[in-house]
């Protein structure tokens, strides 16, 4: 117990101790009316954002005990409204410019005591969260429109190039293998190894579906088999990931195969979990056990 309390206490200084060092480059303090306290450790320029603008803005925080509950990967997009007033945390934002960077400190009273639903002990309501936010951009309504199609551009380009790598990949792994794929016109490469009977199964249908689910240097991800029980499903719903409404539509009941997908089938520069990197081919061994 008196070990655990020494690391939590070490944790908190730790914090403290670097975000003193960051804020060694400015003394600029600023105390909003409800008593929140900003610090700065770099001014930005311009104004603040008004309602019905869009704030983009890089966000950490840290609980009571030091720990890092949350890290913006990506910048978060908020769209001003006249309720910001109301809710500390958005109210110390409204207060920013572009190129803020700022420290600040909340009660979990303050930061949840908004949030209908949020359950936390009562004696932990005035422990301290701190926050690490800094401002990229403010926009109005057409600027973030046209940042948006910006975005989905860029998007679709890096798309089409890592679907060109992609497909490399793949065709090279089949012709050093000696595997006689069928190419399809998103990308997607299938096998079929053994024929089942009837029609092939279509949108719509349910399906149940045994894998075993690869990465393309032969690395095991899933496998259904190790369930012993298949993955059932209602097919072109979205339920799966791309490559699988599509793949699937290539068998008929009681066929096996194997799908090649290329990682915009699949889960793409995102990635699934510690198993599935970014852009990630994916290699399934499948049986359409039944569908109907």
């Amino acid at each position: 117990m008196r070990n655990n309390l020494i690391t939590r206490k070490m944790k908190y200084y730790n914090l403290i101790i670097i975000l003193l060092m960051m804020f060694s480059c400015t003394n600029r303090e600023v105390v909003l009316d409800n008593g929140v306290s900003i610090k700065y450790f770099k001014n930005g320029i311009g104004d603040v954002v008004e309602n019905d603008e869009f704030i983009m803005l890089n966000i950490q925080y840290f609980d009571y005990e030091g720990n890092k509950e949350f890290n913006s990967q990506e910048p978060i997009v908020q769209l001003k409204d006249s309720l910001w007033e109301n809710i500390p945390f958005l109210n110390v934002i409204s207060n920013l410019k572009v190129g803020d960077s700022v420290f600040f400190q909340l009660s979990l009273d303050q930061f949840f005591g908004y949030i209908p639903g949020a359950n936390y002990p009562d004696s932990l309501g005035s422990e301290l969260m701190s926050f690490y936010t800094g401002v990229q951009d403010i926009m109005t309504k057409e600027e973030f429109e046209n940042y948006q199609r910006e975005q989905f551009e860029k998007m679709k380009m890096n798309d089409d190039q890592q679907l060109s790598i992609d497909l490399e990949l793949i065709d090279n792994y089949l012709k050093e293998n000696n595997i006689n794929a069928i190419k399809t016109e998103s990308g997607l490469r299938y096998v079929v190894e053994k024929d089942g009977e009837g029609r092939n199964a279509a949108p719509g249908d349910n399906v149940s579906v045994h894998y075993t689910g690869m990465l393309l240097s032969g690395e095991v991800f899933d496998s259904s088999l190790n369930r012993g029980e298949p993955l059932s499903f209602t097919l072109g719903q979205g339920m799966v990931i791309k490559g699988w409404d599509e793949g699937i539509t290539y068998f008929n009941k009681n066929a096996k195969g194997t799908i090649y997908i290329p990682s915009s089938l699949g889960y793409g520069s995102r990635g699934a979990g510690g198993a599935i990197p970014p852009n990630a081919i994916l290699v399934f061994e499948i049986e359409l056990v039944d569908f109907n």
